[in-house]
């Protein structure tokens, strides 16, 4: 096994599928975060978040690295997988919060997440070639 194996994984549907997940909730991520930067008056009320140019940032950089981290996935890249896997995962939490301001956007955001961590989790496999 040369070293650069030992850093790919298989490409099979599921990754491909969670690659696709992970560019289309990390644009629907940077889109809500410059909402919150640019538009803040489409939130409700109720927010849980009380900055919202520091949570726009935090959701812009995520979104970025969800975009970067689906792209290394879907060439194969087990960083990729890491990547995308941690990321949904905090990503989830996040759209978890705006649950009480924007509730159907976070069922979404969170589903789209939740689909990004089974489908990485799932359908890796080491590829041993």
């Amino acid at each position: 096994m040369t070293a650069s194996s030992s850093n790919r994984v298989r490409v099979t549907g599921w990754v491909v599928a969670a690659s696709v997940l992970l560019i289309v909730v990390g644009g629907i991520n940077v889109i809500n975060g410059y909402t919150a930067l640019e538009h803040s008056s489409y939130y409700g009320s109720r927010l849980v978040y009380n900055n919202l140019t520091f949570w726009g940032w935090v959701f812009i950089i995520y979104g970025g690295a969800q975009v970067l981290a689906g792209v290394l996935a879907w060439t194969g890249r087990a960083i990729g997988n890491l990547i995308g896997i941690v990321l949904a995962a905090a990503a989830s939490m996040l759209w978890f919060f705006m649950v009480w301001s924007e509730p159907w956007a976070a069922l979404v955001g969170v589903g789209l997440n939740l689909a990004v961590l089974i489908a990485l989790t799932a359908g890796a496999e080491r590829d041993f070639d």
